[in-house]
């Protein structure tokens, strides 16, 4: 359900951009929450 999605970012953001500001859970969340409500054909209901 998505409870890996913060973990992969980390490690995605440590492997292709290593030494790159990560941001913080709470903050990666506001992101991605923002970005769905930005764009909500990306949604299916």
């Amino acid at each position: 359900m998505g409870d890996d999605h913060y973990r992969r970012y980390v490690e995605h953001r440590e492997r292709a951009h290593p030494g790159a500001p990560v941001m913080s859970e709470r903050e990666y969340w506001r992101h991605r929450h923002a970005a769905a409500d930005a764009n909500p054909g990306a949604r299916c209901c």
